[in-house]
């Protein structure tokens, strides 16, 4: 794995022990002798990860940390500040600043490229998904913000600890907070039989369970199973057992604390882990959503133009290996611009909706339905001879023409539409897809020029 990481220390001899170890690992470095210059290279360089000292001259890590985690355009970059600093409070309000994480000096080779590795991949999949978004944001397709503060309302907590005793300090540590729910489970295999609906946005996990399980084992399972890998998890050890630390960030674990816990930090991790969480989910939601409305038009419901054009090449592709036939429709709801003239738009997508669900009921769940355009829809039948192909077509023409469209209110009234419909064969040797929809078209054409509500094919049209 590599990245680029920022060093911040007023110290130049620190920067260079720092930047060593790291560059021996692999990783580029870039160096700030101090807050200003870290804060310039922040946002020109937009490193992957910051390495902050806390106590510089001109402005303390945690002002810098602040101004880096509230500047939208560096935010999500993963914040570690190094501090010779142990009282619990510092490290509660380094938190509070923004900060992801902390070292302590002496650096402890092992808990630095540990706590590098891990914030890395999370950052890197979080950039993964941010890009997605930001193309799907600017393309339209949502509205998503990814400065809006996020609710910790409704945030949960799975506690899976090493003994009962642990588990009532546990639960004790939490009742001082309202932000979140929690549950408390002792047993390994009815946490990974949790069901969907029950699962945490964070599970916190000691690495030895009680009777004598491994709780490094039960963090390997959730992050390697598809439920439960973008939940958090924290892995809680005793003081001291750094490389039981190390091994949990590198099979899965998001973060870790020692015992024994201090409160505050302990409170203020969790919270970490399930903003992270719902920051997670937002953000996939949204590609999943990109995905669909990029291959969906959104009135209809239907598969769009992209969607159809892709699917018809695989159609004939898998005619070319078959050597069987198949049929193009494009259908053209007649004199649509009259019905959005008279009856107004409303009425009009009304027809569109009323007009695919008849197309879809009444067609085999392998076949293509797709809004190309406007009032124009495309039907594409898989393993359909010419004979099929006008027997459909004639009954998709007359239960379109036969029942009225009933309108809603304002208009309130019957509506009687027809379609017209041009169809083409394709065959094995029809690998030119806009050929085949041109011959569609005219087919098309013909059936609008000869009266419309009636069918051709193109055999005949030419």
């Amino acid at each position: 794995m590599s990245g680029t990481i920022l060093i911040v220390d007023d110290m130049a001899i620190n920067r260079m022990i720092l930047e060593a170890k790291l560059t021996e690992a692999y990783f580029d470095v870039l160096q700030a002798e101090s807050g200003k210059e870290a804060l310039a290279k922040v946002v020109e360089c937009q490193p992957d990860l910051v390495l902050l000292d806390v106590l510089m001259d001109d402005m303390d890590g945690f002002t810098v940390c602040r101004k880096i985690k509230d500047n939208p355009e560096t935010a999500h970059i993963p914040v570690v500040m190094v501090t010779a600093l142990i009282n619990p409070q510092d490290r509660l309000r380094g938190l509070e600043s923004g900060a992801d994480d902390f070292l302590t000096k002496p650096i402890n080779d092992l808990a630095l490229l540990s706590r590098v590795r891990n914030l890395l991949r999370a950052k890197f999949m979080f950039d993964e998904l941010r890009l997605r978004d930001s193309t799907s944001r600017a393309l339209g397709l949502d509205d998503y913000d990814p400065g809006r503060s996020l609710d910790l309302e409704g945030g949960s907590a799975v506690l899976v600890p090493g003994s009962a005793e642990a588990g009532r300090q546990w639960v004790r540590i939490l009742g001082m907070q309202r932000d979140f729910t929690w549950t408390e489970m002792t047993d390994s295999k009815a946490v990974l039989d949790l069901q969907p609906e029950e699962l945490p946005d964070v599970f916190m996990v000691h690495a030895k369970l009680a009777g004598g399980g491994d709780g490094l084992r039960l963090v390997s399972h959730l992050h390697s199973r598809p439920m439960t890998r973008h939940c958090g998890i924290i892995l809680v050890v005793p003081e001291g057992q750094q490389e039981t630390a190390a091994k949990g960030l590198d099979i899965g674990a998001s973060d870790y604390l020692y015992e024994p816990l201090d409160p505050p930090e302990t409170i203020m991790r969790i919270k970490g882990q399930i903003r992270r969480k719902h920051i997670s989910d937002r953000l996939r939601a949204n590609v999943n959503d990109t995905l669909r409305l990029a291959v969906q038009d959104s009135l209809t419901g239907l598969y769009n133009r992209r969607y159809a054009l892709q699917h018809l090449a695989r159609i004939s592709e898998k005619a070319r290996r078959s050597g069987k036939s198949f049929t193009v429709m494009l259908l053209d709801i007649d004199k649509f611009k009259r019905i959005n003239d008279r009856y107004g738009h409303a009425a009009g997508d009304h027809v569109l909706c009323e007009f695919a669900h008849r197309l879809q009921e009444n067609l085999r769940g392998v076949d293509l339905v797709s809004r190309i355009g406007g009032e124009e829809f495309l039907v594409a039948m898989p393993e359909t001879n010419e004979s099929q192909a006008r027997k459909a077509a004639e009954r998709l023409r007359r239960i379109i023409g036969q029942t009225p469209f009933d309108l809603p209110a304002p208009a309130s009234c019957a509506l009687h539409v027809t379609v017209s419909i041009g169809v083409v064969m394709g065959n094995a040797h029809s690998q030119d897809i806009d050929l085949l929809l041109r011959h569609a078209d005219e087919a098309l054409y013909a059936s609008k020029n000869d009266g419309r509500d009636m069918v051709t094919l193109f055999s005949s049209a030419a």
